[in-house]
């Protein structure tokens, strides 16, 4: 799973995570930022389905 992950963002970033002398300093950051964006979204779509089951 991590290979596929990091022959993903490899190809979207356009650099070779798996050398670390390739990756800036702030991509951690950045990956941070995402993770918890999708996180985020997810909690609050399932937050809204219990919402609207309730109120059936």
């Amino acid at each position: 799973m991590l290979d596929l992950m990091l022959k993903v963002f490899s190809a979207v970033l356009g650099m070779n995570l798996r050398d670390h002398h390739d990756i800036p300093f702030a991509l951690p950051l950045l990956f941070f930022i995402f993770l918890g964006f999708i996180v985020t979204v997810t909690v609050l779509h399932f937050i809204g389905n219990e919402e609207q089951e309730s109120l059936k």
